[in-house]
C-alpha cells in the first residue's frame, strides 16, 4: 500500500469537510480538474464521488481522505509528469471535467 510519506507533500488543509477542500482547491490552482472516485493521484487512490485535482505551478493539489482521521488537502511537490498524465486522460475520459 502507497502512502503519503512516500513523497514530497505538504499538508495544507486537516479535518476539514468536502466543501471546504473543493474551494480551497479551486482558489489555491490555477487548473483545476473534477475527478471520479478510485482516480489515482501517482498512486494514491482518491475515495468518493468525484474529487476536485487542482495545478499550481508544479505541484497538485487535491482532497486525500485518511480513514479514521477525515479529509486533508495535500499538495505533492514537483509533479510534472503527473500533471501532464492528468491533463492527457482529460482528453481522453468523459468522466474527467475540467472545471476551472
Amino acid at each position: 500500500m502507497v502512502c503519503l510519506s512516500e513523497y514530497d507533500y505538504e499538508v495544507l488543509l486537516k479535518n476539514t469537510t468536502i466543501k471546504e477542500c473543493e474551494s480551497f482547491i479551486i482558489k489555491n490552482s490555477e487548473e483545476v480538474y473534477l475527478v471520479p472516485g478510485g482516480y489515482k493521484v501517482r498512486e494514491l487512490m482518491l475515495m468518493g464521488t468525484a474529487a476536485p485535482v487542482g495545478f499550481s505551478g508544479n505541484d497538485i493539489i487535491f482532497q486525500f481522505t485518511k480513514p479514521c482521521f477525515g479529509l486533508f488537502v495535500v499538495k505533492l511537490k514537483n509533479e510534472t509528469e503527473e500533471i501532464e498524465r492528468l491533463r492527457s486522460q482529460y482528453k481522453k475520459d468523459e468522466n474527467i471535467k475540467k472545471i476551472k
